[in-house]
């Protein structure tokens, strides 16, 4: 019985690489990675802004002063 060789069973001598490692991009179309990298920019932006929010809040809350209270006031 005769067996028959693929081109990945033969010995080249040189490691295989997955395009992964080779900097190629992943499967899909040019309009699928566009899509990717829209979606990417949109959660980036989405975190920035988060992120200012929060800073905006916790700079707000350390402004605040308590407002008096007519009883307070009139109490001193």
């Amino acid at each position: 019985m005769a067996t028959s060789l693929r081109v990945s069973d033969e010995p080249t001598g040189a490691p295989k690489k997955h395009r992964h490692d080779l900097g190629q991009e992943d499967h899909g179309s040019k309009l699928a990675a566009g899509t990717t990298k829209t979606i990417q920019a949109l959660l980036g932006l989405w975190i920035a802004l988060t992120f200012v929010l929060v800073v905006y809040a916790i700079v707000d809350a350390a402004r605040a002063t308590p407002t008096a209270t007519p009883a307070a006031q009139t109490a001193k």
